[in-house]
């Protein structure tokens, strides 16, 4: 394990691309957003219409670039349609990393985002050397507690009234 009491950073001068059997996880421009309005959010607050959506991606940008999030739009990869969103968020305080991941509902039940969260997993582990990847649902999310539970968390205690999942490195 690679326990660290201060806060790493992780600052890459291109969002790194990750690609799935059918998905592909890169950077979402501004002429991407119009189709994700609906599921953009930022610290809990969903956008209304395009031009706060954009605001929030700029937000998510700035965490980006002080190395604080990493954030991926998620696209099929014989389509190239931009489907859902998903990342590290909040840091990485103690070489733990928090994801949070959404879909748009036209695409929910298809094993997509249990491909995206394995994907982004291997990644925190493999690349970003993280000791621990944590997750936070509500409790009556069902279809986000199932895709914890596919993609190998396990339920945790939490201070939250959210149900918290982690996964160890392996």
């Amino acid at each position: 394990m690679n326990s660290k009491l201060t806060v790493a950073k992780h600052r890459f001068v291109k969002t790194p691309v990750l690609t799935g059997n059918r998905l592909i996880l890169k950077e979402i421009n501004r002429h991407d957003v119009g189709s994700i309005v609906d599921i953009s959010v930022y610290n809990g607050v969903f956008a209304t219409n395009i031009t706060e959506a954009i605001d929030i991606l700029e937000q998510i940008n700035v965490d980006v670039e002080n190395g604080e999030s990493l954030h991926w739009g998620i696209f099929l990869k014989d389509s190239s349609v931009l489907v859902g969103t998903c990342g590290y968020y909040r840091g990485y305080a103690r070489n733990n990393g928090e994801i949070g991941y959404i879909l748009r509902p036209l695409y929910r039940g298809r094993g997509i985002m249990t491909e995206t969260v394995k994907l982004i997993v291997a990644f925190g582990f493999d690349t970003l050397k993280l000791d621990t990847v944590v997750a936070y649902t509500d409790p009556e999310n069902l279809g986000s507690i199932a895709v914890l539970q596919r993609a190998g968390f396990k339920k945790v205690k939490s201070e939250h009234a959210d149900f918290k999942f982690a996964q160890h490195h392996p």
